[in-house]
């Protein structure tokens, strides 16, 4: 793992498809999330999981958001205003195909730690294609995958086991381990 020069890294990862998630550094939301009208490629589809440390914070700006919290999926826009999803609920987004979507987020507390999360789990714009590799980032930047039961502590278990200890024996790690901030 290696330390990444805060000051040097873009602040806009290019997620493919004309898609971009562009880091809102000393704002009050974390990242902006542009998800390009496409008709005939996957759009914006993050799985459920659950996060222990940290409520996160949505609004839309433009287009569609389908949300679930829990056990209620609704479609949000930008006159529902912000979104909370409290932590330790399980949730999932997923954007419509041919629409263009733009939203923003952030946590409660807000800690540089989300960035370091995301350019992990997106490193060069692309998400990880092996579970192993998705559980070394969740380890490290507290996500967790709901298992059959929801049962918290054995899926707190299950990431600590497979991210933090059986992953790394097989190679699998994180691009960044921390920031270095320039004059620290």
């Amino acid at each position: 793992m290696s330390v990444a020069d805060y000051d040097a890294l873009s602040p806009v990862l290019d997620l493919g498809h004309q898609s971009t998630m562009t880091f809102l550094r000393n704002e009050p939301y974390l990242a902006r999330v542009h998800v390009a009208a496409i008709t005939d490629a996957e759009t914006l589809n993050v799985l459920p999981h659950w996060h222990d440390k940290y409520d996160e914070l949505f609004r839309v700006i433009k287009g569609r958001l389908r949300v679930r919290i829990g056990d209620v999926t609704r479609d949000y826009t930008a006159e529902d205003g912000e979104i909370l999803i409290p932590r330790g609920t399980i949730h999932s987004l997923h954007g419509f195909k041919g629409e263009e979507t733009i939203f923003e987020e952030r946590t409660d507390p807000m800690d540089g730690e989300k960035e370091l999360f995301f350019r992990n789990l997106l490193e060069d714009g692309k998400t990880p294609t092996s579970l192993l590799q998705v559980l070394v980032v969740g380890y490290q930047g507290d996500m967790y995958i709901p298992l059959p039961g929801h049962i918290k502590w054995l899926e707190k278990a299950f990431v600590i086991i497979f991210g933090g200890y059986i992953a790394p024996l097989f190679g699998y790690k994180n691009r960044y381990s921390s920031y270095k901030v320039k004059g620290v």
